[in-house]
C-alpha cells in the first residue's frame, strides 16, 4: 500500500513539472527566428561538372530521339584552372584527365550521323567515368545513366 502511494505521489509531480515546462507562447510583438543551415556554395568546378552533365543529358534526349546535337557549353575548357570543392578532388594527372575530356569533344562536334554522335558521347561519357574513379567517385552513378545504349 505505501509503495502504491509512493508511486502515485511520483507520477503526480512528474505531470505537474512537466506541465509547467510547456513551451510558451511566443510574447506578442517578438518574432521567433527560423534556424536555417548554412549551405555551401559550389566550387568553381563543381558548377562547371553539373553544366557539363546537364549538357549531357540533353544531348542523350536528342539523340535517343534520333536527332543530332552540336551544343556545347563553353565552361567546360575552364575545367583546369577551376577551384575544385576540396584540393584533393583535383591532383596530378587531373589536367591530363580535363584535356582528354576535352579533346573527345571533336569526335561529337565532327558527327555527322546519329550513330557517329551516339558513339562520340558514349566516348566522351565514359572518359567522365575514368576521371572521376580517380579524383571524385560520388556521382558515377549519375553520369553513368547517360550513356546511350
Amino acid at each position: 500500500m505505501k509503495s502504491k502511494v509512493i508511486f502515485i505521489t511520483l507520477a503526480a509531480v512528474a505531470l505537474l513539472y512537466s506541465c509547467n515546462n510547456a513551451e510558451k507562447p511566443t510574447p506578442a510583438g517578438k518574432s521567433v527566428k527560423a534556424w536555417t543551415p548554412a549551405m555551401d556554395e559550389p566550387s568553381e568546378l563543381a558548377l562547371i561538372m553539373r553544366a557539363i552533365h546537364d549538357e549531357a543529358k540533353e544531348r542523350k534526349g536528342h539523340l535517343e530521339a534520333g536527332e543530332l546535337d552540336h551544343h556545347k557549353t563553353d565552361a567546360l575548357f575552364n575545367m583546369v584552372t577551376a577551384t575544385p570543392t576540396k584540393e584533393h578532388m583535383k591532383g596530378a594527372g587531373f589536367e591530363g584527365f580535363a584535356n582528354a575530356f576535352i579533346q573527345n569533344y571533336a569526335p561529337i562536334d565532327a558527327a555527322t550521323t546519329v550513330e557517329a554522335q551516339i558513339e562520340a558521347h558514349n566516348n566522351l561519357i565514359t572518359s567522365c567515368i575514368a576521371c572521376h574513379h580517380q579524383f571524385c567517385d560520388g556521382p558515377i552513378s549519375r553520369i553513368e545513366k547517360l550513356y546511350i545504349n
